[in-house]
């Protein structure tokens, strides 16, 4: 077995790792020996990388995996400042391929204050179909054509009209979910296949060394879900897959980004009281379950020793998963759900006693800083939905951390691009108050993505025994004031040292 040493100039101070260490002795994927180079046992191979710092490879903890690698291929409306910027766009990009896709689009700063309707986007296009995803995830827009040839039946509630009746072809939650499936099938497997190979190389190049695959059926299938789950990936990859009835003994995690509720954005976060659409209407959403779904989901899980995760961005349906996950302590044990390490993923809009009650039961919150960064500055979003009171105690990470809840980092992307030290430098600038110390950012953006999956046994800090994921960073990561731009300057998984000179596709 081939044993390597690793030199640096020091271990980052994270999960017990001891930061006068220099150096750590590998033997095939894991970690025999940190400390002194001098004091350091034979070793096949010596990589001295001078002046670098070691730490834990992040683990970004809710990916759409595949929907973020197809984005280096579709229209990217990231950014766009104006329903006509994004036309212009769709327009450009629609001059090649059979079929416009992309996302990113955020109508709530635009001067006109919707999206595109299905007769603009088929205009844009020159009638080919287009399938634009909202940056959120939870709509998107089609053109007249697709639109039509949509089975929407069963989600009407979804299907928003014009002023004369027809759909729009603005589709949110179920109806979006239906589009999002044509879309899969008009690119065909070798997109989808190429697109999954390239965010896996986007991840290491920003120095991820695991993924959480939150495969949803509003944004992909089964069989996607599956190809996570199966394949032979270079980083670590947690294959989820959101529906109620997916088996806890099967090869794809239950759950995960399974929606009890939708998106601030797209109005159908599930709150108790109403919140400002884009024009300054109240509007209201319900939840998407019923309390006794979402507890037998969570009762089935914790029989089958397993951890399951829900997404719940409203304090309402919040409110339902810690109802759920606390009647499965009171059927199952309160240990064995502690155990489980269930998760609810966003917790944006979170109140006092529903934190209490994760500490009490071990729940994880898997968290996107950058969602906070992007959308909670003056003038944002959340203050035109909330008022800037309500606003400022949005994702409340310093009162997660306070109560003693255990916190996942992640991306969401591609809601937010995967970006760890963009989350790490959001989760200390939080615009409301509750940001977080680095030490503490670090923690639950590297080791927190394996406490939550019953993994940091093996997996994590630095020390010997545990596997040999990690990263080569320029500077302390601990002290430098703003390490937003760093690349890392080698990347380990598994105790193989991975190439970062791989194109995305």
């Amino acid at each position: 077995m081939t044993t390597t040493l690793w030199v640096g100039r020091a271990l980052a101070d994270l999960g017990g790792a001891n930061p006068t260490h220099q150096a750590i002795h590998v033997t095939g994927d894991t970690i025999t020996w940190a400390g002194d180079p001098a004091d350091a046992p034979p070793a096949d191979q010596v990589n001295d990388l001078g002046e670098v710092w070691l730490t834990p490879g992040f683990v970004d903890a809710h990916v759409h995996g595949t929907a973020t690698g197809l984005q280096a291929t579709g229209v990217d409306l990231t950014g766009a400042t104006s329903l006509r910027e994004a036309l212009d766009r769709v327009r450009r990009h629609a001059t090649g391929g059979r079929v416009v896709h992309g996302t990113g689009w955020d109508d709530s700063g635009w001067p006109e204050r919707r999206p595109p309707t299905a007769d603009e986007l088929t205009d844009a296009a020159g009638g080919k179909p287009v399938i634009l995803t909202r940056v959120d995830g939870h709509s998107c827009v089609v053109d007249r054509g697709t639109v039509a040839t949509l089975d929407l039946s069963g989600h009407e509630p979804h299907v928003v009209h014009d002023s004369d009746g027809r759909p729009s072809g603005w589709l949110k939650e179920g109806a979006s979910a239906v589009a999002n499936r044509a879309l899969w099938t008009l690119l065909g497997p070798d997109d989808l296949s190429r697109a999954r190979h390239a965010a896996v190389q986007r991840a290491i190049r920003l120095g991820i060394t695991a993924i959480h695959e939150m495969g949803i059926p509003a944004l992909s299938t089964i069989d996607d879900a599956l190809a996570w789950a199966d394949g032979d990936w270079p980083i670590e990859v947690h294959a989820y897959w959101g529906d109620l009835d997916v088996d806890p003994a099967g090869p794809l995690r239950p759950g995960g980004d399974l929606f009890l509720d939708g998106s601030i954005g797209s109005c159908t976060a599930a709150t108790s009281s109403p919140y400002l659409d884009n024009v300054g209407q109240p509007v209201t959403a319900e939840v998407f379950h019923s309390d006794a779904e979402v507890r037998a989901f969570f009762v089935r899980a914790t029989r089958a020793g397993v951890g399951a995760g829900v997404h719940a961005i409203g304090d309402a349906a919040i409110a339902q998963a810690v109802r759920a996950i606390r009647d499965a302590a009171t059927t199952c044990g309160t240990a064995a759900v502690r155990a489980a390490r269930h998760r609810i993923e966003h917790c944006e809009l979170i109140g006092p006693d529903d934190i209490a009650a994760m500490a009490d039961l071990g729940v994880v919150a898997s968290v996107q800083p950058a969602f906070d960064a992007t959308w909670n500055g003056p003038g944002g979003l959340y203050e035109h939905r909330f008022g800037r009171e309500a606003a400022n105690v949005t994702n409340p990470l310093k009162a997660l951390a306070d109560a003693g809840v255990s916190m996942c980092f992640s991306s969401d992307s591609t809601v937010t691009p995967m970006d760890p030290w963009g989350g790490v430098l959001a989760a200390e600038r939080h615009h409301g108050g509750h940001g977080l110390d680095r030490r503490t950012a670090l923690v639950a953006a590297t080791l927190g993505g394996h406490h939550v999956v019953g993994a940091e046994g093996r997996v994590g800090p630095l020390l010997p025994g545990r596997r040999a994921d990690f990263v080569a960073w320029p500077g302390d990561p601990l002290t430098r004031p703003d390490p937003a731009k760093w690349t890392p300057l080698a990347v380990v998984s598994r105790g193989r040292h991975l190439p970062l000179d791989v194109k995305d596709s």
